[in-house]
């Protein structure tokens, strides 16, 4: 008994008179038979119009996190360098000495298959067509004291085959040029030279007998 009326004097002062009696309504009165029990502190707080006690099982909502799209930089790939007119037929690969210098794969049907700055001499080898004759992964040039790889020799110079392959690097391992210089004639014996992916991928493309177009 001085529990339950523990239990309304806190009731009346959270909730006041109203409140209290309206909780206690819906109960019967305290001493009876059927009153043998306390009235729950969650009945006193429904009847008073107060959510304070969550139901079981249930969650807050959930504010949705509203993450931000990550920014995909675009790839800007290099503009195409049109083919030169008059650079013959077929499957060939054109090489143009007129600065910025630049050389073109053709497949059979005519189309591009890669194109490609590269860096030889303005003058030398003189302009016609050739044909690949030799192919080597590894060669150097003791005369410039160089090292280069990828060699697709098509003709001969002063002293020396003339071919497309990789920027030359000197003994000491410093390259000739940097990659910025490519298409400026700064080539020495005459070969074209381009950057590694370009003159690996020539020299897997060109067989023994390919077509070589230089022009001006």
């Amino acid at each position: 008994m001085t529990r339950v009326r523990t239990q309304r004097r806190r009731a009346s002062a959270l909730l006041g008179p109203a409140a209290l009696a309206l909780a206690l309504g819906a109960f019967p009165a305290v001493g009876s038979a059927e009153a043998s029990y306390a009235v729950p502190a969650r009945a006193i707080v429904a009847a008073a119009g107060i959510d304070a006690v969550p139901r079981v099982g249930t969650l807050p909502p959930r504010t949705p996190t509203v993450r931000p799209k990550p920014v995909v930089p675009k790839v800007v790939k290099p503009a195409h360098v049109p083919l030169p007119a008059r650079s013959g037929s077929g499957r060939r690969i054109v090489y143009s000495e007129r600065v910025p210098q630049h050389a073109w794969l053709v497949d059979a049907t005519g189309r591009i298959v890669r194109d490609f700055p590269v860096s030889g001499r303005a003058d030398w080898p003189r302009t016609g067509t050739f044909r690949v004759y030799s192919k080597s992964p590894y060669s150097n040039n003791p005369r410039y004291g160089v090292t280069f790889r990828w060699m697709v020799r098509f003709t001969f110079g002063h002293a020396a085959a003339i071919g497309f392959h990789s920027i030359p690097r000197y003994y000491s391992g410093k390259p000739m040029q940097t990659l910025a210089q490519l298409g400026q004639p700064v080539g020495r014996g005459g070969c074209p030279h381009s950057a590694d992916a370009n003159a690996q991928f020539l020299y897997r493309w060109a067989g023994i007998g390919t077509k070589v177009v230089v022009v001006r």
